[in-house]
């Protein structure tokens, strides 16, 4: 029985318990400049661990961003630190961060840890803690004169500068490229608002660039510029302009309110000018000249022969009929020929569907041959209106019988 259990404890795990620190814990303190804090402008937080041995490695700081703060590490920002703690001297390490706040309020930080690794003071067996840091607020405000401002830019310089690339003079579908470049110092660009008005104008097109930051910082003093850029493509022909850009800023030297105007630009669009001619255009144009030159051929050589066939076809009935027969000795007794006048009585006569007196007008034809060829000089000249006045009381009324005589035209 003793065999065994010396075999069970021999092959059972080897169980490491954990170090547990001791009871002197790494030392955390922040320090935090009074007062309040201008928005955009910086505010000191220095943050300092002190442990009662050494640090075989260095502590990592949590980086404080949030919403609405902006956080930068000055130069230099870590460096070794030593104090008297209960009449000991302990070392460590502090830090420090100029804070930014982006927006008027107060500004909290959440809760945050620092990692630190320190030197067991018994063994110097390295030793591990996550030690919270203190709470951490302050209160943004604004300079008097400045509540109204909006957007609000705080700075001690504030300028933007106008270009253009294209001319003012456009074609429809040519371009224009606006960017505007504004400059700032005394606080961080990432405050200057959208420069370029968004487009509103149907007669332009907008392409927009993503806007570009540059910041710089000279011993906690930032500084910067924002370049916004628009490419405006030309859609129609008229007149229109790119809007003018006003911005309200508060001057942190001067303490007021100053404006920075960029003017409008006037811009003329042409309307779009008529493409030349190329090869494809000129087939396109003599196949629509073929087509329809096609056409009139097949007209003229498919319907023009009908149509010639069904005129003279109604010249034949028409000179066949009573209606032509009249109209000729109309015409005969206008132009004053007996002989004519006869020959249409005749055809008359015949192809009149009706019975017709023509006594009347027989006895007058009578009667101007007579007076023509007469041996009777005194007699009185022939009066052919009465015998076409006579001749105009056969012309059928109108809503007769398609059969009976036309009405003649005068």
């Amino acid at each position: 029985m003793r065999y065994f259990l010396f075999l069970i404890l021999l092959f059972l795990p080897t169980v490491v318990t954990p170090q547990t620190p001791t009871d002197i814990a790494p030392l955390v303190t922040v320090d935090l400049a009074e007062g309040d804090v201008i928005v955009g402008q910086p505010t000191i937080l220095r943050v300092k661990v002190l442990v009662p041995t050494f640090m075989p490695a260095p502590p990592v700081f949590p980086s404080l961003e949030q919403e609405n703060l902006l956080v930068r590490l000055p130069e230099r920002a870590s460096g070794p630190v030593s104090e008297t703690v209960q009449g000991d001297t302990w070392s460590g390490v502090q830090r420090g961060y100029r804070l930014y706040p982006l927006q008027v309020g107060k500004i909290q930080l959440g809760q945050m840890d620092i990692l630190v690794t320190y030197a067991d003071p018994d063994t110097n067996a390295p030793i591990e803690v996550s030690v919270p840091l203190p709470p951490i607020s302050f209160d943004a405000v604004i300079p008097q004169g400045a509540q109204n401002l909006d957007p609000l830019i705080l700075a001690s310089g504030f300028s933007i500068e106008q270009t253009l690339d294209g001319d003012t003079d456009i074609q429809t579908g040519g371009a224009i490229t606006r960017k505007l470049t504004a400059k700032i110092s005394g606080t961080t660009p990432i405050l200057i608002p959208p420069l370029i008005p968004e487009n509103q104008d149907e007669l332009l097109r907008a392409y927009p660039k993503e806007p570009r930051f540059t910041e710089a910082e000279d011993r906690g003093v930032l500084s910067g510029q924002r370049v916004d850029e628009v490419v405006y493509l030309a859609q129609a022909g008229g007149q229109t302009q790119l809007p003018a850009v006003s911005i309200d800023w508060f001057n942190l030297t001067t303490q007021q309110v100053e404006t920075v105007d960029i003017p409008a630009v006037d811009l003329t669009l042409a309307a779009p000018k008529t493409p030349p001619k190329d090869m494809g255009d000129f087939l396109r144009l003599g196949l629509g000249v073929t087509l329809v030159l096609l056409m009139i051929w097949t007209a003229w050589r498919w319907v023009a022969p009908r149509f010639r066939t069904r005129r003279e076809e109604r010249e034949r009935a028409y000179r066949s009929s009573a209606e032509y027969a009249l109209a000729q000795l109309r015409l005969s007794l206008k132009n004053h020929d007996l002989s004519g006048a006869y020959s249409a009585l005749d055809l008359l006569k015949a192809r009149a569907e009706t019975p017709m007196d023509l006594h009347k007008l027989e006895a007058q034809l009578a009667l101007i041959g007579a007076t023509r060829y007469g041996s009777d000089a005194g007699r009185q000249a022939p009066h052919w209106s009465e015998a076409i006045a006579t001749l105009d009381t056969f012309v059928r009324p109108r809503g007769a019988n398609a059969n009976s005589l036309p009405l003649l035209n005068p």
